[in-house]
């Protein structure tokens, strides 16, 4: 009774196991290899140098741009002197024409000034000549007809004297006048012109720094333009590649965390199979007639701790767990990729390489009679038809490094007898 209240304690487990939605396992996360996890970072470094490349070209531009910048300045700031001395120079010529004109009009006035003396002259030597007036000592002396007219003859002598000399002088002035303004005029008018050509000077330079001021700053600002594209361009590939990598490397993150969570389910699948062996009861049917066959048929009688495997299948494996003195086994199970375990169609026996190498060959060489489909061990399985490498699932538990894994049809095989290994 005891051994059959076992059995359904451990029914009931499995089918709970089996029946409650936690135990349902995901598919396996994909695996990035290692290949693709190393161009991936080649990528991510080779990115993080050509954007180093450019920050470095960047920052040396940003050097040349600041002396450039430097430099614009100082044009700029000659070019506004230009400016100034334009403006200057302009007012200079406007005040020279300003002189000029001034000039121009002293000069007239002068010109009209000894014009008008000259006919104030002209009229009293026309006068004087109109009268027959004889002004010598010897006319006045001659014709004077008394003292009296002798007298009044040279007062007016006297008068007209004056007169003729303030008339000279008037003249006179009146030319000195004419020469210095029209001398005036003539340094006012070479005082614009030479203003007049320095403004031109001073338009010439300032439109030229202008000029040249404005071709550096397009030329510069063009050229950091340019390279800031590059390097916008550049982040952007490496951000792309950075969030490539790190996806790859969180799904190798996922899958290491898979194969180490299925791992500890092996273990822990490994170490149950192991107590169960160690308290493995005799079979009720078992007596001294299973005992007298020998120690193997004792072992082979006493009750597995597996679970509800297929009869065939615990037949199976009780014959391989005793024939080869194997202690832990693991039988129906939930698996997190695709298996025969939860459907009592696989064992897992727990062995060291040579007793596994022997036990695989056994299995193998009986696979009719023991119904076996394959065998996995050491990360290669067998159908029957040879040995084939598999993929690195990533831990020793999941490439089956320490357990031969025997997988076994849906149906019975033959008759065990013939099983001699």
């Amino acid at each position: 009774m005891r051994s059959v209240s076992v059995v359904i304690v451990a029914v009931l487990a499995v089918t709970l196991a089996v029946a409650s939605p936690a135990s349902a396992q995901p598919a396996p996360p994909p695996n990035p290899s290692d290949q693709e996890l190393g161009e991936s970072r080649d990528a991510v470094v080779a990115r993080a140098a050509e954007l180093g490349r450019l920050s470095a070209a960047a920052a040396e531009l940003d050097g040349q741009a600041a002396e450039v910048r430097t430099a614009l300045a100082d044009q700029r700031e000659a070019a506004f002197q230009r400016l100034q001395e334009l403006g200057a120079a302009q007012e200079a010529a406007a005040e020279a024409a300003s002189r000029v004109q001034a000039a121009g009009v002293e000069s007239a006035a002068a010109r009209s000034a000894v014009d008008g003396a000259q006919e104030r002259l002209d009229e009293f030597a026309t006068s004087t000549y109109q009268q027959i007036l004889d002004l010598g000592p010897l006319g006045l002396l001659t014709s004077a007809s008394s003292p009296e007219d002798l007298v009044t003859r040279a007062e007016l002598t006297d008068l007209v004297a004056q007169e003729q000399l303030r008339a000279l002088d008037s003249l006179q002035r009146a030319r000195i006048a004419r020469v210095n303004a029209e001398s005036t005029a003539r340094a006012a008018e070479e005082d614009a012109q030479a203003r007049r050509e320095a403004a031109e000077v001073a338009r010439t330079a300032a439109d030229a720094a202008v000029a040249s001021t404005a071709v550096a700053v397009a030329a510069q600002e063009a050229r950091l333009r340019e390279l800031d594209g590059q390097r916008s361009g550049v982040e952007a590939e490496l951000a792309a590649v950075r969030a490539s990598d790190g996806s790859l490397r969180d799904q190798r993150a996922a899958y290491d965390g898979y194969q180490r969570r299925a791992a500890e389910q092996a273990e822990e699948e490994r170490r149950r199979a192991a107590q169960a062996a160690a308290a493995d009861p005799p079979s009720p049917a078992a007596g001294p007639a299973v005992s007298a066959l020998g120690p193997q048929y004792t072992c082979r009688a006493s009750v597995p701790r597996w679970g509800p495997v297929k009869p065939w299948v615990s037949e199976a494996g009780q014959l391989l767990r005793c024939r080869f003195g194997i202690g832990s086994v693991g039988g129906v199970g939930s698996r997190p990729n695709a298996s025969d375990h939860p459907a009592g169609l696989a064992l897992d026996l727990f062995v060291n390489r040579a007793t596994g190498d022997a036990l695989a060959d056994c299995a193998l060489r009986y696979r009719g009679p023991l119904a076996v489909k394959y065998v996995i061990f050491r990360q290669r399985i067998n159908s029957g038809s040879g040995w084939r490498q598999m993929e690195d699932r990533g831990s020793p538990v999941a490439n089956h490094m320490e357990h031969v894994h025997i997988s076994f049809n849906s149906s019975p095989g033959g008759s065990l007898a013939s099983v001699s290994c």
